[in-house]
């Protein structure tokens, strides 16, 4: 029988603990990634639901559940910058100090204004096959669309987008717009029969991306 045994003593916490989030959505539901070398065991807690797997508003009602690489996470409703922390403990206790990721919940989408059109019936001869207008919207957007859409409800997905190869201007775009700002934009009437053809009343409707990918309605 043996007079002896060796008993290891471990006080080193986790250690490279840390936790990503998406930098913006648009949805509550998002997939948290974590890292920490050691550990056994994690929680989280923050602008998080309570029915998110273990996790809570505070540290103090948080559970400990078992360490993965990934977890998935409710965000509280309400839009703005969310916070989440993350604390991680080895199989004998050892617990690290917190780490905290934030990302912007946006689910609004933006609401576009058009100012015109400056004539409302156009045709394709010279001095009368153009109409002017502007839109913008009421934050960032970093995309638009003008297209001919079925009705007045329409998605961006809808409709035709109107060529530009017969003159008309700004139907499309990729340029990060601030709020506010004013884009302008030409309409010509070889440029609307090729997205409609046909005479009569064309629906145009203006579309924009935010940040976050949402698109206006």
């Amino acid at each position: 029988m043996a007079s002896y045994f060796q008993l290891i003593l471990d006080t080193t916490a986790p250690t490279g603990t840390s936790i990503s989030l998406p930098q913006r959505t648009s949805s509550v539901n998002i997939t948290a990634s974590l890292a920490a070398t050691g550990a056994t065991y994690m929680k989280l807690w923050g602008d998080i639901c309570a029915t998110a797997g273990g996790a809570a508003i505070a540290e103090s009602d948080a559970s400990w559940v078992a360490f993965s690489a990934t977890a998935a996470i409710i965000l509280t409703a309400t839009d703005g910058t969310k916070t989440v922390y993350a604390k991680f403990k080895d199989d004998v206790g050892n617990e690290s100090a917190s780490v905290n990721a934030s990302t912007i919940l946006d689910s609004a989408v933006p609401i576009v204004t058009i100012v015109g059109p400056d004539v409302s019936t156009i045709s394709k001869v010279a001095g009368y096959n153009v109409s002017a207008f502007s839109f913008s919207a009421n934050e960032t957007f970093v995309e638009w669309t003008v297209r001919v859409v079925p009705s007045a409800d329409s998605l961006h997905t809808a409709g035709t987008e109107i060529p530009t190869t017969g003159g008309s201007t700004n139907m499309h775009g990729t340029t990060e717009t601030a709020a506010s700002t004013a884009v302008n934009c030409t309409i010509y009437g070889a440029d609307l029969e090729t997205a409609s053809s046909g005479d009569g009343a064309k629906i145009v409707k203006v579309f924009v991306k935010d940040l976050t990918g949402n698109w206006s309605i």
